[in-house]
């Protein structure tokens, strides 16, 4: 079996950072929401801190 080259590393690091990129974007989203007290897709949960209808 052949030894993984470097790109294979690279192409790992690059896609494990845009996967965290999208992670934090969609977190930061869903707490803007939250603060502004719209629905957030949190199945109903209700958080402190944030004024509900």
């Amino acid at each position: 079996m052949a030894e993984a080259g470097i790109e294979i590393f690279i192409a790992t690091a690059v896609t494990l950072g845009m996967t965290i990129a999208i992670y934090f974007g969609e977190r930061a989203y869903r707490y803007k929401r939250i603060r502004e007290g719209k629905h957030a897709g949190t199945y109903g949960m209700q958080y402190e801190g944030g004024e509900h209808p």
